[in-house]
């Protein structure tokens, strides 16, 4: 099955858009973010990481400040958001 994600970075103010083909949401979100990151990689950390940025981090945000914003799946007909 062939999936569209969009991913928003805040910061930037930019959304990344990807074609990923995997058998489950889950698998295709993982794959998404991996093209991602290898787009555009994550500035490296100057030294330890803050209390505010160790409890974002626990609260399940991404440290390279991105977001899942859209996954629909991708027919050839049109995609249709899931």
């Amino acid at each position: 099955m062939k999936w569209v994600m969009e991913f928003y970075n805040e910061r930037r103010g930019i959304v990344a858009r990807y074609r990923i083909e995997a058998p489950l949401p889950g698998a295709a979100v993982l794959s998404g973010r991996h093209a991602l990151h290898a787009e555009y990689p994550s500035m490296p950390q100057k030294g330890r990481l803050s209390l505010f940025q160790q409890a974002e981090r626990v609260g399940g945000q991404d440290a390279s400040e991105w977001v899942l914003y859209r996954i629909m799946r991708d027919d050839r007909l049109g995609a249709t958001e899931t």
